[in-house]
C-alpha cells in the first residue's frame, strides 16, 4: 500500500484562504481514494498523518487473517512525528492504536516504512498522480464547523499586516530616522527566532528602548518625572538611550563585549541594534546583563 497527501487552494465566497487536503492509497491492482475538504489552511505533513490512520483503519476492516501488510510513504517527517507522537491530534493517535490492536488481534503484521521520492518506484509516482488529480477535481464545501482557530489568528494577522502597511504609505509623517534605513517595510506576525527565547523584562526594555521611550533620565526630564536629564555618579553626561548602550562610563567593560559582537561600524545611529539580526542578539544580551532603563535599575541609580 502506498499513501500521499496534497493540499491546494481554492476560493470560497470569493477569498483564496482554504485549502483542499486529499488523501490517496493504492495496492497494486486494487485503488481506493479518499477525498477530504478542509477549511483551514493545514500543513501536508498533518494530511500525511491523517493518510497514515486512514490507511491503517483500511487495513484493519479489509485484512485477512495472518496478512502481512506494508505501508509506503514518502515523508520522513511525517514518521517521525507519528513515531515521537509531536504535533499528532490526541484523537488520531487512539484509532492509530485502536486499529493496530485489531490487526494484531487478527494476528496481522503491519509495517510502516519509508521510501525516497527521488526513486522511480511505480506505486510511489501512481499514488502523487492520484492525489493531484483528486485534488483539482474535489468540490469546494464551505464547512464552517471546521474552522479551527490557527486559521481566524492567521486571518487576523493578514488583514492587520494590510491595514498597517496602507496607513504607512498614506502617511505623509513616517519618521526620518526610520526612512534612512527602511524603504521597503516588510511585516511578519512570526516572532524572531531570538525574542522567544528571552524573558518578558528584557523583551520589554528591547521594544521601550527601540521607541526611546523608557526610564532613563532625558526621556522623564522632557516629562518632568525627573528633575535631571544627567547620568549619575562620576558619568555627567546627558542619559540617553544611545549614551547608557554605547558611552556610559559605568559599563565599559560591558560595552567592549556588546560593540565587539554586534561588529559596530558606524556609532552615528542606535537604529540598526534592533534591526540587524546580530546586532540584536548582542543588545538583548547587554540589555540582559546591566538591566539599563528598567524600573529597578533607575530607582538603585537614583542619587
Amino acid at each position: 500500500m502506498y499513501i500521499d497527501a496534497s493540499q491546494i487552494r481554492k476560493k470560497i465566497a470569493e477569498v483564496e484562504t482554504e485549502t483542499e487536503t486529499t488523501v490517496i492509497f493504492t495496492h497494486e491492482f486494487v485503488r481506493y481514494s479518499k477525498a477530504t475538504s478542509v477549511y483551514d489552511k493545514i500543513i501536508t505533513t498533518k494530511a500525511k498523518l491523517q493518510a497514515i490512520s486512514d490507511a491503517i483503519a483500511i487495513c484493519s476492516e479489509k485484512a485477512l487473517k495472518n496478512s502481512e501488510i506494508w505501508v509506503y510513504m514518502n515523508s520522513q517527517m511525517t514518521l517521525q512525528r507519528l513515531n515521537a507522537k509531536s504535533n499528532v491530534n490526541a484523537k488520531l493517535f487512539d484509532d492509530i492504536r485502536q486499529n493496530l490492536t485489531n490487526l494484531r488481534q487478527n494476528q496481522c503484521q503491519i509495517r510502516i516504512q519509508w521510501i525516497s521520492s527521488r526513486k522511480s518506484i511505480i506505486g510511489n509516482e501512481k499514488a502523487d498522480q492520484l492525489v493531484k488529480s483528486a485534488a483539482q477535481e474535489l468540490p469546494v464545501i464551505d464547512n464552517t464547523k471546521a474552522i479551527i482557530i490557527s486559521f481566524v489568528k492567521k486571518q487576523i494577522c493578514k488583514e492587520t499586516k494590510l491595514q498597517w502597511l496602507n496607513v504607512w504609505k498614506s502617511s505623509i509623517k513616517k519618521g526620518t530616522q526610520y526612512q534612512k534605513h527602511i524603504s521597503n517595510v516588510n511585516l511578519s506576525h512570526k516572532s524572531l527566532k531570538e525574542m522567544r527565547k528571552i524573558d518578558r523584562l528584557t523583551f520589554s526594555t528591547f521594544i521601550q528602548l527601540k521607541m526611546r521611550h523608557d526610564y532613563f533620565r532625558s526621556y522623564l526630564h522632557r516629562l518632568s518625572e525627573n528633575n535631571s536629564n544627567k547620568c549619575y555618579e562620576i558619568c555627567n553626561a546627558r542619559q540617553t538611550s544611545k549614551h547608557l548602550l554605547l558611552n556610559c562610563r559605568h559599563y565599559r567593560a560591558e560595552q567592549i563585549k556588546f560593540k565587539k559582537k554586534a561588529q559596530l561600524k558606524n556609532t552615528d545611529t542606535i537604529l540598526t541594534l534592533f534591526i540587524t539580526k546580530i546586532e540584536r542578539i548582542a543588545t538583548l544580551e547587554y540589555l540582559k546583563n546591566t538591566w539599563i532603563t528598567t524600573r529597578k535599575w533607575l530607582l538603585e541609580t537614583k542619587e
